[in-house]
């Protein structure tokens, strides 16, 4: 929950991790298909980023945490990074400059990129 232009606003997230002084908010995207879920879902979770590192004051049980939101990419078991076509490798590329300018963090699979 938080508090913004005199109302109060509940969002959620998939999932939350604790690491030390740092919460992990992660936001999951997923296609059983093996190449990158579509890009709506995408820009949905990129929406959700923006909420997300725009967070200050983040407390569970009294104690505050340092929030590091995630946009988690899931897809089929045999997705090869390797192997995808110009287009994902396009749309990866945005993201990861997202990522870098707006201070998230992207996973695909178990892996940070």
């Amino acid at each position: 929950m938080f508090k913004y232009l005199g109302g109060y606003y509940y969002f959620t997230c998939d999932e939350v991790e604790l690491h030390g002084d740092d919460v992990y908010l992660i936001e999951g995207k997923h296609t059983k298909r093996n190449s990158l879920p579509s890009l709506g879902d995408i820009k949905d979770g990129l929406l959700k980023m923006m909420l997300l590192t725009n967070l200050e004051n983040v407390k569970i049980n009294g104690i505050e945490y340092d929030p590091t939101p995630i946009l988690k990419l899931t897809t089929g078991k045999n997705f090869r990074m390797g192997s995808i076509n110009k287009k994902q490798k396009d749309v990866i590329e945005i993201l990861k400059r997202e990522s870098i300018i707006n201070g998230f963090k992207i996973l695909i699979n178990d892996r940070f990129i």
